[in-house]
């Protein structure tokens, strides 16, 4: 194990970006295409069974996704937030002049899983970022739950 004390790391994090075949990344794809984005990633991830069994949470005044209209409450969004589970409305220049912030919140939103240790972030950068995650230096169950998820 890399630290068996616990004294010096809090915890460990495997991540990746990922995208679909055939769609242009969320800076310059259209409304039409985020959505489809969205579809197709909470349709499979919904399916997810055992550990990665969780719920998708479209990000607070997103309309997209039918189950929940208008998304999460902006209590639920900043204490995602606060928890380091979700990510930021782009505020730089880069980001913006990108496209990045194009039609936000609309189709943007975490998936995550009932134990909070696998997260899909959707149309953020990438049309997905996957994360597998926990507290403590366990980096062999991190990982392995990383592969399961994207195996």
């Amino acid at each position: 194990m890399i630290d068996p004390t616990g004294k010096y790391v809090i915890s460990t994090r495997v991540r990746t970006g990922r995208s679909i075949r055939g769609i242009k990344l969320p800076p310059s794809c259209s409304s039409e295409e985020r959505r489809e984005i969205e579809r197709v990633l909470t349709t499979a991830l919904t399916r997810l069974d055992g550990e990665l069994k969780g719920d998708y949470y479209p990000l607070a005044g997103s309309s997209s996704y039918g189950p929940k209209i208008g998304g999460m409450t902006e209590a639920e969004e900043d204490k995602m937030r606060a928890d380091h589970f979700l990510f930021q409305e782009p505020d730089s220049t880069l980001l913006l002049a990108s496209g990045m912030g194009r039609n936000w919140p609309d189709a943007r939103g975490i998936f995550a899983n009932n134990n909070k240790t696998f997260l899909v972030w959707v149309n953020e950068e990438d049309h997905m970022r996957i994360i597998s995650m926990q507290m403590g230096a366990d980096i062999k169950e991190v990982f392995t739950r990383f592969c399961v998820a994207v195996g």
